[in-house]
């Protein structure tokens, strides 16, 4: 079984996002590496095709670069100050990477794969060719596949050491595809055929600077930008403006001293 893969909603979360009311309560002690990843997620399904599908069809794919860094670090500094026995629960569990899929999917009833990906690369591409695969072969029937970065002050302490600046061009960002079998769904913004990426050796400081990153292809702006979710930003902009905009095949590059990346559809 290879079934063609539609990419069913595509959403880029607001820097100053708001959290609902009904999910409050629950994502009150949540830090924002956990918030983003969850009200992106739940933001995609809402815009996505209904589809009454049983829980454990469904699957969860994160891609990070940094994680939750500044929770890790509030939790090793409790257990450096205050002991092993002293160290809050709650933040422990929170600092773990996977922490934020556990969230995603107990909130939305999800109870198939639940994965977090790392790679200081492209970790979103990583993650929704896991979720592709998987919807393809017939593993799961919906793919929610989430790229969430928050930074950090280490980071931009790393950032303006590297680049001998006093300004750092991060800002927090998440995003959100739901990816769907073509077959069981009447309309989709692009059938995700291919996701490509090579690695290549670099400068450890090229990662987080994003030095030389340049992307092209259909309706993106050809160019880049010095901070690790830029390309998702301009992907995911991208294909949510697709319908009605191209047809046929189209392909985007994304290259970088550290690899480069092509991502085929067909729309």
């Amino acid at each position: 079984m290879n079934r063609p893969v539609a990419v069913t909603s595509a959403y880029d979360l607001p820097e100053n996002y708001q959290i609902p009311d009904h999910m409050a309560r629950d994502l009150r002690r949540a830090d924002n590496f956990i918030q983003m990843s969850v009200l992106s997620a739940a933001a995609a399904l809402a815009a996505a095709p209904g589809r009454d599908l049983p829980p454990e069809n469904v699957g969860v794919y994160i891609g990070t670069a940094y994680g939750p860094l500044e929770t890790n670090f509030e939790s090793l500094g409790s257990l450096i100050d205050d002991g092993e026995g002293q160290i809050s629960p709650t933040l422990f569990s929170h600092s773990v990477y996977n922490a934020a899929a556990g969230y995603v999917a107990r909130l939305l009833d999800i109870r198939g794969p639940a994965l977090t990906i790392t790679n200081y690369g492209w970790p979103l591409l990583i993650a929704m060719e896991e979720a592709r695969t998987a919807v393809a072969v017939g593993r799961i029937e919906r793919g929610i596949v989430i790229g969430v970065e928050t930074y950090s002050e280490l980071l931009a302490d790393a950032y303006r050491r590297s680049y001998g600046t006093d300004t750092v061009p991060w800002y927090r960002n998440s995003v959100a595809w739901i990816l769907d079998p073509a077959e069981q769904v009447d309309c989709s913004l692009c059938r995700l055929k291919t996701i490509g990426l090579v690695e290549a050796e670099c400068d450890p400081a090229d990662f987080l600077t994003r030095n030389g990153e340049r992307w092209s292809g259909p309706g993106l702006q050809e160019g880049g930008a010095p901070q690790p979710m830029a390309y998702a930003g301009a992907i995911t902009g991208a294909v949510a403006a697709f319908p009605g905009a191209y047809t046929g095949k189209i392909s985007w590059q994304i290259t970088a001293p550290f690899g480069r990346a092509e991502i085929v559809m067909e729309i």
